[in-house]
């Protein structure tokens, strides 16, 4: 499967972050804050049929792990259920260190769902601290990686 990572507006994300992240709680909000902070960054992976199928924003925020560090926040990963597990999600993590990384931060971190644990350690990252509910009481760890 031929897949492509490109930079997208955050509005691009919406549709595949509901679909994917909220769909059991459609009240939900799928905009964030850090969407439109300075320094922002939206990618998304398009398939051989130039359909969005992956995505994932990035922004600078500090992490309460290591303070001093500059860090990026990875918020809003989603990828099609019929596309995981093809490389789209690594690709996507992979494209945006590369980009952090020649923007001079150090770290990226994320509140990472339980569920994607396992994603996320094949990947090298670490899994921090203790884990904890989100607001739709989804359970979360913190996971971050070295630039």
């Amino acid at each position: 499967m031929e897949l492509r990572v490109v930079e997208i507006d955050a509005g691009a994300t919406y549709a595949l972050r509901r679909r994917v992240l909220r769909d059991s709680w459609p009240g939900s909000e799928v905009a964030f804050a850090e969407d439109g902070a300075p320094g922002a960054l939206h990618l998304g992976v398009i398939d051989g049929d130039d359909v969005l199928v992956a995505v994932a924003s990035f922004s600078p925020e500090a992490t309460p792990h290591r303070p001093a560090a500059r860090a990026a926040r990875l918020r809003g990963m989603a990828v099609e259920p019929t596309v995981q597990r093809s490389g789209a999600g690594r690709r996507l993590l992979e494209v945006g260190a590369d980009r952090l990384r020649a923007a001079g931060f150090e770290l990226l971190w994320a509140n990472g769902r339980d569920s994607a644990l396992g994603f996320y350690r094949r990947l090298g990252w670490q899994v921090l601290g203790d884990g904890f509910r989100d607001a739709n009481g989804v359970p979360h760890h913190v996971v971050m990686t070295e630039l």
